[in-house]
């Protein structure tokens, strides 16, 4: 059973060790839209959209963030759903998101939380292939298991997107996706 309490993290009974900052919610939905824009992902028609209107099988949905693409002729959708809440992330909130890729067609869902998530939200992004973002002041980290590459760690004092993989040793790998297409590819567009 999952331990979904206020504290749960990345690794069970750990304390949220991460920041926080002060950022209205529309200005992190905003920071996260300003970071998509600019990872330069060299794909035809790269285009991201702040509060974009998505329509689905069972009406539109207003999106905090969208990514659009062609790759090989076709058209792809990443949608992302920024939580910049007081508590960690819920399963219950990545379930939706889960619903909305399901409704709208989209290929890849990415939950951006200021908080940090729940073990149960962790869980269920795993099993459903959705990434769960970590955004916090000058951290921008990954906890997906899209990656095949590790990159070692820059700091810039920007923004700055991070994968972060289970090694196996119950541990975790960092990989830069900020400047890398090749690993930012890899962690959006690699299918569960």
């Amino acid at each position: 059973m999952s331990d979904d309490s206020p504290t749960a993290t990345a690794a069970a009974g750990e304390e949220d060790h991460w920041p926080s900052f002060d950022i209205t919610p529309k200005a992190y939905e905003e920071a996260v839209a300003a970071i998509a824009k600019s990872m330069n992902m060299e794909l035809v028609g790269w285009e991201v959209k702040h509060l974009d209107q998505v329509e689905g099988l069972d009406g539109i949905y207003i999106m905090d963030v969208t990514a659009r693409f062609q790759l090989a002729g076709m058209d792809f959708l990443i949608l992302f759903e920024c939580k910049r809440h007081k508590n960690p992330v819920k399963r219950s909130d990545v379930q939706v998101l889960l619903t909305k890729l399901q409704s709208t067609g989209a290929q890849k869902g990415v939950v951006v939380a200021a908080t940090g998530f729940q073990s149960g939200a962790l869980e269920f992004a795993k099993a459903h292939g959705i990434a769960c973002v970590r955004l916090v002041d000058n951290a921008w980290t990954y906890i997906t298991r899209h990656t095949a590459t590790m990159t070692p760690l820059v700091l810039t004092g920007a923004y700055s997107g991070y994968a972060v993989t289970p090694d196996g040793d119950g541990d975790y790998d960092f990989t830069l996706l900020t400047g890398s297409a090749d690993n930012t590819r890899s962690a959006l567009i690699t299918p569960a």
